[in-house]
């Protein structure tokens, strides 16, 4: 099994926008109910996180642990920038 490459820190910053719009649009889908508008933001989500994955050589189960991966890694880039916001501010 070959080592996982850092990913760059523009890559990182759009997981980020991407699981952010994907936790936007979960939570109006699920306070306001289904959207037309709501459901295409989250497959556009999902979409933009795999596809530099999709782009990779690797097989089908590559690319979907990939995006989960991707996505787990742009909510730890959510937290982490609003623990530095809070730390930033008492410090």
């Amino acid at each position: 099994m070959e080592k996982k490459a850092e990913r760059s820190k523009l890559l990182r910053a759009f997981n980020s926008l991407c699981v952010a719009l994907f936790m936007g649009s979960a939570i109006y889908i699920m306070i306001m109910g289904f959207n037309s508008v709501a459901m295409a933001a989250m497959a556009i989500s999902v979409a933009g996180a795999a596809a530099p994955l999709v782009q990779s050589d690797g097989g089908i189960l590559e690319i979907v642990i990939g995006t989960f991966e991707a996505m787990i890694d742009g909510v730890v880039a959510i937290i982490e920038v609003i623990a530095s916001a809070i730390v930033g501010l008492f410090s």
